[in-house]
């Protein structure tokens, strides 16, 4: 579903010149749910950002269900992302003059032929998937953060993502929001069989995934495969031990 070879990328200002991005090269297949891990300034949310097709590396590749985006102009990038990526962001992203189901109508209505019932319909679903139906007309002002992220979740499916990518979704919320936007981000993702990339310092949230990549200054240091299942194999032979 998605593979990133040989990327590089680097900020330069006037002082001096920073590797963000060190050769870094990924895999991920499709329905995969993946963590990134890593200390601040490790460099996660800018390879999130440029795997989604929202920045660009300096070198190297990333292929989106068989595109090389490299070879995308801006407009073709932006088409990509709007037919076939889903994006959360850790500040949630919702435009604040536009109530709870004109943001998660949004990105239909910018880039598809649908109707305005049809959008509506498909918003209002996806609202009542993650219990917000009363407050449908409701603005960002209006909602508490917890809600907030469950509106921007409800608009990053409204495209019906094959690949969704959630930087930080839950570091802006309590425990009990978090969870719950995990449990809804994760039920959500299995059912449309979509691949989930998640960026999150929380390792809570790394036991839910399929695998997950430690970063440390720009590279990928560690690679942890299918650690929840071997962890409830392991769980379950000390319960029967015990017996």
């Amino acid at each position: 579903m998605l593979e990133l070879i040989n990327i590089n990328k680097n900020y330069t200002s006037s002082e001096h010149s920073l590797h963000i991005l060190k050769n870094i090269n990924i895999k991920i297949e499709q329905g995969e749910f993946v963590a990134i891990m890593g200390p601040s300034g490790s460099g996660k949310s800018t390879l999130l950002g440029i795997a989604a097709g929202l920045d660009r590396a300096d070198t190297g590749d990333v292929i989106l269900d068989s595109v090389k985006m490299s070879s995308l102009s801006e407009d073709g990038l932006a088409k990509l992302r709007a037919e076939k990526v889903g994006f959360i962001f850790q500040n949630f992203q919702l435009v604040r003059t536009l109530n709870a189901i004109e943001n998660v109508s949004l990105p239909l209505i910018i880039s598809t032929k649908l109707s305005e019932k049809e959008i509506k319909e498909k918003a209002m679903n996806l609202l009542e998937k993650v219990s917000l139906e009363h407050r449908i007309s409701h603005f960002p002002s209006q909602l508490s953060g917890g809600e907030e992220q469950r509106v921007a979740i409800a608009r990053s499916f409204i495209n019906n993502p094959k690949i969704l990518f959630a930087d930080e979704p839950t570091g802006n919320l309590d425990s009990k929001n978090g969870n719950a936007v995990m449990d809804m981000l994760t039920s959500l993702n299995k059912q449309n069989n979509s691949t989930l990339i998640v960026v999150t310092h929380d390792p809570k949230i790394a036991f839910l995934a399929d695998r997950i990549l430690e970063m440390e200054n720009g590279e990928i240091r560690q690679r942890v495969g299918m650690i929840r299942s071997s962890l409830k194999t392991d769980n379950k032979s000390k319960k029967k031990g015990k017996k």
